[in-house]
């Protein structure tokens, strides 16, 4: 039998012995200045300001259409009584997510500059995208244990093909005309990529977003296993006592969740190539 097993537990058990206290500085320092304030704070939140919050923004990027569909689904996720659950989603879900945009938006960059490199990163994050979820927990459960801090290392992971496919998608796109302007104005290859390229690319970029925040609530559920104390936290709970109705509010809070950010997202992304003038549809 030919089996590459011995070489990954080896791995990870090296890693443990050698790196501990590297790896444990690490956890700490995003535990002690990232993840916790970002939790002290939208728990902290006063729920109708929070409403509040998402329903102007639905306004503003959508009209009162969206602003209606924005305050009755926040007003769900209020009256459900989970609203600690559901404020505790946000917060892995939105530090996640972001840490996802910072690593897959320079990959997605390099991919769009190097057909080389574009093929050795389609490659890792297709392998990504294709290992069953449960497999993310397990070696991030063995090198920092259970808690919210290998969730969001289990999340990201997941979700962070989206980030990097959107980008080099819409960097790729940027009409050659626009480019060539650039270049005709004495532009360097930094100035181009930043004041030419990526503007035009950000829609591409908001729909991959869109796509990471997706998959990171669809990750929370598996997430769960390793002890966090959000909604999917409270969907395996209801699985483990056969409640089908907890597990339906809860399902459904996340579902609200999500659907808050598509849309939200979407207008963003709309009122984007609007401004720009780009014709054609993204896919959400």
């Amino acid at each position: 039998m030919i089996s590459t097993k011995g070489f990954w537990s080896d791995l990870v058990r090296t890693l443990n012995t050698q790196y501990f206290d590297q790896l444990e500085a690490v956890k700490t320092a995003l535990l002690v200045h990232v993840l916790l304030p970002v939790k002290r704070l939208l728990l902290a939140l006063p729920w109708p300001w929070v409403v509040a919050l998402v329903t102007l923004a639905g306004w503003q990027l959508g009209g009162r259409r969206l602003a209606a569909l924005c305050l009755g689904l926040s007003l769900f996720l209020a009256m459900t009584g989970l609203w600690e659950q559901a404020m505790t989603t946000l917060y892995l879900c939105g530090v996640s997510v972001v840490i996802a945009g910072l690593i897959g938006v320079p990959l997605g960059i390099l991919a769009a500059a190097s057909d080389r490199a574009g093929r050795a990163i389609v490659l890792m994050i297709d392998t990504l995208q294709t290992l069953p979820s449960f497999v993310y927990l397990i070696p991030v459960v063995m090198l920092f244990r259970v808690g919210d801090f290998s969730a969001m290392i289990a999340v990201v992971l997941y979700a962070l093909a989206p980030a990097v496919r959107y980008t080099a998608h819409g960097l790729r796109s940027v009409p050659p005309e626009l480019i060539e302007a650039g270049q005709v104005c004495g532009c360097t290859r930094f100035q181009i990529l930043t004041r030419i390229r990526l503007p035009s690319a950000l829609p591409d970029m908001l729909l991959g977003l869109n796509q990471t925040i997706m998959l990171a609530l669809s990750m929370l559920v598996i997430t769960a296993l390793v002890g966090t104390r959000d909604l999917g936290q409270e969907v395996y709970i209801a699985l483990t006592r056969a409640d089908t109705g907890a597990g339906l509010v809860a399902g459904l809070s996340i579902a609200a969740i999500a659907i808050i950010a598509d849309r939200l997202i979407a207008a963003g992304a709309a009122g984007a190539r609007a401004r720009l003038g780009l014709t054609g549809e993204g896919h959400a």
